[in-house]
């Protein structure tokens, strides 16, 4: 895990989100090469697995309520999570059960944190696979509230993760995200979020069609190749996590992420009217 984490780290320093991947790519092929090989009994596995569904759940419930209201889209997280990990009928309901705890008041996270310690000790890749669902969690609303981040970042530090590979880990998952989301990688099986909601649109409103085309610079009988490279040159041009490398001050990153809210809702609205 630390190979990749500092991994994309350093490339996102040198190469901004495209460059995390690849240092993520690198860094991972260092943790394997390090990693030694350990035999561990089924049922050792399935108690790893019931332990890491019981806390996973609680802290995804625990995490949505952090702005004071669960939204649709995290739900829907939630149930694409369970759907992901091929969860059966009464591990769903556990996995519901579980969600419903973590929004109490009275949540104990130390408590959930701690079982999960006990059932994960010997499965140490279940902490990253633990914290990426929870990142999905997180900004299955889009970016996540502060008291969501200080959250997240309370829940890393108790399962044990120092702030400099969780701030590794969520650049690498801003990264993959930005590289899915402006259409510059491809999206196989290993590299899509398969638990986020395929039909989330962007929250800023582009009020007609012919809008949608002035925003990306388009006559309405421009091709589907040409609306995919000018989403794509536009997104890759305005993005914020991509400017972000270049120390531009929040008034401007937040005028980009506008800016790119903007040519998202514009190229989601063109989709759907030419059926691309």
């Amino acid at each position: 895990m630390l190979g990749k984490l500092f991994g994309a780290a350093f490339g996102f320093m040198t190469g901004g989100p495209l460059g995390a991947v690849m240092g993520a790519a690198v860094g991972h092929a260092i943790d394997q090469n390090r990693q030694p090989s350990a035999t561990v009994d089924t049922g050792s596995r399935e108690a790893a697995q019931h332990a890491f569904n019981a806390a996973a759940f609680r802290l995804m419930g625990y995490l949505a309520k952090a702005g004071g209201r669960v939204s649709e889209r995290h739900i829907a997280a939630a149930r694409a999570i369970m759907d992901h990990l091929h969860l059966n009928a009464a591990q769903r309901r556990a996995a519901i059960d579980g969600f419903t705890e973590g929004k109490q008041p009275g949540f104990m996270m130390d408590a959930a944190i701690d079982a999960f310690h006990r059932g994960c000790r010997q499965h140490p890749a279940l902490l990253q696979q633990l914290l990426e669902l929870l990142l999905n969690v997180a900004y299955a609303d889009g970016d996540p509230s502060p008291s969501s981040y200080a959250r997240l970042v309370a829940i890393a530090e108790r399962l044990g993760v120092v702030r400099l590979q969780f701030e590794a880990l969520h650049t690498l998952f801003r990264a993959q995200r930005w590289v899915q989301q402006s259409g510059t990688g491809p999206a196989g099986p290993h590299e899509r979020h398969e638990w986020e909601d395929p039909r989330r649109r962007p929250a800023t409103a582009v009020n007609s069609l012919s809008e949608a085309y002035r925003v990306l610079g388009l006559s309405s009988d421009a091709s589907p190749d040409q609306i995919k490279l000018a989403y794509r040159r536009l997104i890759g041009k305005h993005h914020p996590d991509k400017l972000s490398a270049k120390g531009l001050s929040p008034t401007e990153l937040a005028q980009a992420t506008e800016k790119t809210r903007e040519l998202t809702a514009a190229y989601e609205r063109i989709r759907a009217a030419r059926g691309l």
